[in-house]
């Protein structure tokens, strides 16, 4: 908000800051004059002078109390009542001298309009921020001290009606001056909160914005990585497929060689599978080639461990950092555990149950390209397995079973 801007009243904010004072002054203002209307009745009730004045601190109290209420109801729109409970307490205040001249006399009003000048010089500096608010208040108090000052035909009243409106012209210069002051501050205070209101609204609107982009960027990383493993997974039996199962074996044949650690290889195959599924239909083979990964998987127990579909019933077991004699050991494992889940098949030559066969291979890499002989030496393995009756496991041929050569 630009300061050179703000015109004094025709802003919103202005006008809720100043009515917030003055009903705050309002309030606060309530006690002290009740009290001294209060003081003013005991004076001339102990003096015998007006002792019914009591009636008119009745009328006050009720009024600004009744004024009092109001403006708590009417909240952000108490400007009316506020007005309407200061001009009915200036007439009030203004009505005291009245009566006590009429009643008693104009010498015996002295003390009522002195205490009324005084509220009125009070109301200046509550309520002079708003001129309506400060005229309301003081205009009839001052004509009420000057008509009875008129009234008493003396020298000394003729002087009093004269200096009144003097103060009050005096009183009216400083209200104007406190307004400016109090204007200013006002004006600085809701400049201030303004600003701090624009502030925490771009804050807030930089927050969601990157809030909105963070939560854009976490649904693209996760559609990239579902899509990702998507297409490393193996939609049938939900274990690596072949494209992951490649990308795998050059990568772990790379850390092998690095490492100069050995790496091997274990390839099955399911016995008999096309007499399987010809016997009992491709939704039961499914189920058997799902449950064959889902042992196969159970095997992987390292991090680097990886069980993979690489053709329609043939499966891989790459084991990082495994020899030779540990890759047999748990292929013997796999292979006995698959059997024994006994699942039916009468078409085999093996037995009455599904059963696989496995060829291992092992291979300290001394190149990157180790994994096509490596891959090629479980095959062969594989193929001997079967050629010796299936449901069993074969390793590599020769001495050097555990060192493929790069072809």
């Amino acid at each position: 908000m630009n300061a050179e801007r703000v015109e004094w009243g025709d802003d919103d904010a202005l006008r809720r800051a100043s009515l917030e004072l003055l009903v705050r002054n309002a309030r606060s203002g309530l006690v002290p004059d009740l009290l001294i209307a209060a003081l003013c009745c005991a004076f001339y009730s102990v003096t015998g002078l007006a002792p019914g004045l009591w009636l008119w601190w009745l009328v006050l109290a009720l009024a600004r109390l009744a004024g009092q209420r109001v403006m708590r109801q009417r909240g952000d729109d108490a400007r009316g009542a506020l007005l309407a409970t200061l001009a009915v307490g200036g007439l009030l205040w203004g009505l005291v001298p009245l009566l006590v001249a009429w009643l008693v006399g104009t010498d015996a009003a002295f003390a009522a309009f002195l205490l009324a000048a005084g509220i009125a010089i009070a109301a200046f500096g509550s309520y002079g921020i708003d001129a309506r608010a400060a005229l309301f208040a003081t205009l009839p108090i001052a004509v009420a001290i000057v008509a009875v000052a008129l009234a008493a035909g003396s020298l000394a009243g003729y002087a009093v009606a004269a200096a009144v409106p003097l103060l009050y012209a005096h009183q009216c210069v400083v209200a104007v001056q406190a307004r400016r002051v109090l204007a200013a501050q006002i004006r600085r205070r809701v400049e201030s909160e303004v600003l701090a209101a624009e502030r925490s609204e771009r804050a807030a609107k930089a927050t969601a914005e990157l809030d909105r982009r963070l939560e854009t960027e976490r649904m693209l990383r996760a559609s990239r990585d579902r899509a990702e493993r998507l297409s490393s997974t193996d939609a049938l039996t939900g274990i690596a497929n072949r494209r992951y199962f490649d990308k795998r074996l050059r990568a772990e044949v790379s850390r092998a060689f690095r490492a100069r650690s050995p790496l091997s290889l274990v390839l099955a195959d399911l016995d008999y599978f096309k007499q399987y599924n010809d016997l009992y239909g491709h939704p039961q083979g499914d189920e058997c080639l799902r449950a064959f990964a889902g042992l196969l998987e159970s095997y992987c127990r390292r991090g680097g461990d990886l069980a993979a579909r690489v053709g329609g019933e043939e499966f891989a077991l790459l084991l990082p950092e495994t020899d030779y004699a540990a890759a047999c050991h748990l292929a013997e494992q796999a292979r006995a555990a698959f059997d024994a889940k006994g699942i039916l098949h009468e078409g085999s030559q093996v037995k009455d149950n599904a059963t696989a066969s496995f060829g291992v291979a092992s291979v300290t890499p001394d190149g990157l390209e180790a994994g096509e002989g490596l891959l090629a030496q479980a095959d062969a393995a594989l193929y001997r397995a079967k050629a010796q009756g299936r449901n069993r496991v074969a390793g590599a041929e020769g001495p050097d079973s555990r060192a493929a050569a790069a072809p």
